[in-house]
């Protein structure tokens, strides 16, 4: 995959302490797991206010609804692990 260049200011002693912890690992590498680690945090953060802004939507009666299937699975799936 392409890679773009970047220029970053770090604390140097987060640049020292991340130096000495990554033993023979390029700080481009460093720099790249971290965000890409951020990014997924990120979206998997947006998926779950995304959910829970739906069940916040709910009326009262889908609320019901959703409690008896969320039981219904849960037992389903409790006979299927017997």
């Amino acid at each position: 995959m392409p890679k773009t260049k970047i220029s970053v200011t770090v604390e140097r002693s987060l640049v020292r302490e991340c130096d000495r912890l990554a033993r023979g690992t390029s700080r481009s590498e460093v720099v790249e797991t971290a965000l890409a680690r951020w990014a997924r945090d990120r979206r998997r953060q947006s998926l779950e206010d995304a959910i829970e802004d739906y069940y916040a939507s709910l009326a009262s009666g889908e609320r019901l609804e959703n409690a008896q299937w969320a039981d219904l699975g849960g037992r389903v799936l409790g006979e299927t692990w017997k």
